[in-house]
Order: structure tokens, then C-alpha cells, then sequence
């Protein structure tokens, strides 16, 4: 009898110890390293794995109005609903009611005050009740009506705004072979003079795999910075693309937390190596093995980030050939859910807002604006798809 009664002990023992390490495996540990704190995440989820359920808001196809003259475009969404339609390269915009009616264009192509010349990145977005356009180093600024109020010299090609008095951008300069990349700060003074502010992260030689001339990208394996700015929250996501660590700062540039979960690369075979460069073959035939030489023998960690509603970060990490799965994060750095990449909805170029996100498909050779509610994750999105 006791040696039964021992046993059955012995047996409880292992089975609550089990329990207890994996319980501990599954615990997000906090190390201060140099004064900062890094979320030491582990490397399932705390909440596990969800599949989008995705239920179609709005569509806009803009072809079917005559006055639509954008051969492409991206778009934003206001918080009222207003959809504008921009084209990044031809500096044009047009504008669409929640509905998707057609309310038609809010600026002219020159250079004059409020006018933007093609070929100058051109970018639309909604600020403080006003819209925003910047492109050919300059911002201008109109109501929401698209009457022009002002506009003033950025210096800058490419801009993120973190509020109306800050924003990042990214500056390259030449250093013998190399180059050097920085993501910065530069904050608007009240007489709109630019003074640049901390430097967020830097590197050499991003953005391009190097060939003995010239080089070329695409988005698994070329090395980079990348960054996403949450507005809303105040906070600014860096990453280099090649680890999966991701440093949070303020808009002063101090670091308020580091985001860490483990990682495991994915190396590649010459093989592998084809199948990730076949779009370049498709044109550069005969310099098929110079590309399978130059491209790293492991893929990216990190492929993008994206904010979401309600202090919530989306991690884009490269999971196999061409493939992703994207790894959220709550307000505290806590890795709570990993989505895997949706089947035949094109969530690689979504943006994300309260009810879900918005997206272009190509619908019989056009892209067409779409809308997506996302019905099963209420403590990030909204429960109704009004």
C-alpha cells in the first residue's frame, strides 16, 4: 500500500513539474539591459494561433468614373471615412465618400502652391482635420473640403509623421564603397524651420544586395531598417530587418522598451536561392548565377511592420520561401497572437484601422480598393463592421 501510495506521488510529481516548466516556458521574462528594458518573449504565443475571419466592408472599383485617371494608386482612410486614392508617382489624388461615392480631385499637377510635379513620391494622409501631402521635398497642407491653406520645404524626399511638429525620415550619404544609412528625427520648429533631432538606428550597405556593379532588392532577403510609427500611442518601432529585435522609442528618440522573441533563420540552398530571384530571371536570364551568388544564404528575420488600433504592433516574419506569418504584440511588448498568412486575401500591403483594414486587389487586370472587417479579435478591432 505505501509503495502504491509512493508511486502515485512520484507520478503526481513529474506531471506537476511538466506542468510547471512549461508554464514557465510560456512566461514573458523582463532583463534591463544597459537601463533598458527587453521583453524576453517566448516562442509560441501567449494567446496561440488565430485565423482571420475576414467579412468584405466596402469596394471601390474608381475605373467605373470617368474623371478617374490614376493607372495606380494607395490610399488612406480617414477616421470620418473619407477615402482618398493617390498615385504615388504621377502626383495625382482623388477623393471618395465612406460609401464610395466619387467626389473627384483635390489638387493640380505644377508647381505652384499646392501643386506637385510627377515623379517626386508623392504621399497623402489625414492630420489633425486637415490633409497632408508631401512630395518633392516639400508639405502642403488643405482643409477637408481640398481647399490649399499653406505649404513650406521639408528637405526631405520621404516622411512619417509622428504629430504636426515631428516626423522620421531616412538619410544616406556616400562613404568611399559604402554607404550609410540613417532613420531619424527631424522636428518642425513654428517658423517651419527643420532641425534634425536623434538618430533612431543606422547601418551600412542597406537596401541593396551588392553586386560588383550596382545591385538590386526585393523584400526577403536584402537587409534593411524597418519602421513603423503609431501615432495614436506617440511611439516609434525600429527594427533591423536582420534579427528579430525590436527597439520602441519615443518621439525624443529614448528608448522605452525592446522587443525580443527567438528565431530561428531560414537558410537557403542554391535551389532555395532560385526560386526567391525567379522574377529577376524573367528579364535577366544571363546573369542568373552572378544573382544566386550575391543573395544571402539565409533569409530576413523581419519582412515589415504595421501599427494597429489600440497600442497593438503586427510583425511581418518570414517564415519559409516567400512566405510570412505575422506575430502581434499588445501595448507592453507581450507576443499574444500569430496569424498565418490568409489565403487569397492580400493582407502584404494592408493598412489597418479600427474595423479592420483596407487593401488593393486586382480585379480583371485593374486595382480595385477594398475593405476588410476582422470579426474575431475584439480587443484590437471593432466588434460591428458599421
Amino acid at each position: 500500500m505505501q509503495k502504491n501510495i509512493f508511486l502515485l506521488c512520484l507520478i503526481l510529481a513529474v506531471i506537476f513539474s511538466g506542468c510547471g516548466k512549461k508554464a514557465k516556458e510560456q512566461q514573458v521574462q523582463v532583463e534591463v539591459i544597459e537601463g533598458v528594458r527587453h521583453i524576453m518573449n517566448p516562442v509560441t504565443p501567449l494567446r496561440g494561433s488565430v485565423s482571420l475571419e475576414l467579412e468584405k466592408k466596402l469596394e471601390i472599383n474608381p475605373y467605373k468614373y470617368e474623371d478617374f485617371d490614376l493607372r495606380g494608386f494607395n490610399a488612406v482612410k480617414d477616421k470620418d471615412g473619407e477615402i482618398i486614392l493617390f498615385d504615388i508617382n504621377d502626383s495625382k489624388a482623388q477623393r471618395f465618400t465612406k460609401n464610395g461615392g466619387y467626389i473627384g480631385s483635390f489638387f493640380r499637377q505644377g508647381q505652384g502652391p499646392g501643386e506637385f510635379v510627377p515623379m517626386r513620391l508623392l504621399y497623402v494622409r489625414f492630420m489633425n482635420g486637415q490633409i497632408w501631402v508631401t512630395g518633392d521635398y516639400k508639405l502642403a497642407k488643405f482643409d477637408k473640403q481640398g481647399q490649399f491653406i499653406d505649404q513650406f520645404s521639408l528637405g526631405d524626399f520621404i516622411s512619417f509623421f509622428v504629430d504636426e511638429g515631428c516626423y522620421i525620415t531616412e538619410k544616406r550619404t556616400r562613404m568611399e564603397k559604402d554607404t550609410h544609412k540613417q532613420i531619424i528625427i527631424k522636428n518642425i520648429k513654428e517658423t517651419n524651420k527643420i532641425e534634425e533631432g536623434p538618430v533612431l538606428m543606422e547601418g551600412r550597405n542597406l537596401g541593396m544586395i551588392r553586386l560588383l556593379r550596382g545591385g538590386f532588392s526585393d523584400g526577403w532577403g536584402t537587409p534593411g531598417i524597418e519602421f513603423a510609427v503609431d501615432r495614436m500611442e506617440k511611439k516609434i518601432y525600429v527594427a533591423m530587418k536582420t534579427e528579430y529585435k525590436i527597439h520602441v522609442k519615443n518621439q525624443e528618440g529614448q528608448s522605452l522598451y525592446v522587443i525580443e522573441k527567438p528565431y530561428i533563420p531560414i537558410k537557403l540552398s542554391s535551389k532555395d536561392k532560385e526560386t526567391m530571384l525567379e522574377s529577376f530571371f524573367q528579364h535577366l536570364s544571363d546573369r542568373k548565377q552572378l544573382y544566386i551568388n550575391a543573395y544571402p544564404d539565409e533569409l530576413m528575420a523581419i519582412k515589415k511592420m504595421k501599427v494597429l488600433p489600440k497600442g497593438y504592433l503586427a510583425v511581418y516574419r518570414i517564415s519559409g520561401l516567400k512566405k510570412y506569418v505575422i506575430d502581434i504584440f499588445d501595448g507592453s511588448g507581450k507576443y499574444v497572437y500569430m496569424i498565418e498568412q490568409p489565403e487569397n486575401y492580400p493582407i502584404d500591403g494592408a493598412d489597418f484601422y479600427d474595423f479592420g483594414f483596407t487593401t488593393v486587389e486586382t480585379v480583371d487586370d485593374f486595382p480595385v480598393y477594398v475593405e476588410y472587417w476582422i470579426k474575431n479579435l475584439p480587443e484590437i478591432f471593432s466588434v460591428s463592421s458599421d
